[in-house]
C-alpha cells in the first residue's frame, strides 16, 4: 500500500517508484537500478442508459 507522505519532495522517477530509496528534488535522477514503477489503477467508465428500464412483455401462449 502506498504511503501517504508528501511525494512532491522526492525526484519525478522517485514519485513513480514503490521502493523506499528516494532522492531528493534537488538530483536529477537520469535512470535507476532498483526502479519498479508502481501500479497503475485502472478506472473503467460505467454507462447507463436514459430513464428506467422498460418492462418485458409477457409471453402469450395459445
Amino acid at each position: 500500500m502506498k504511503d501517504k507522505t508528501d511525494l512532491s519532495q522526492y525526484s519525478k522517477l522517485c514519485q513513480k517508484c514503490v521502493r523506499n530509496c528516494r532522492q531528493n528534488k534537488a538530483v536529477t535522477v537520469i535512470s535507476c537500478p532498483r526502479y519498479m514503477p508502481a501500479p497503475v489503477q485502472m478506472t473503467i467508465p460505467l454507462k447507463f442508459g436514459r430513464g428506467r428500464p422498460k418492462k418485458p412483455k409477457p409471453l402469450i401462449d395459445l
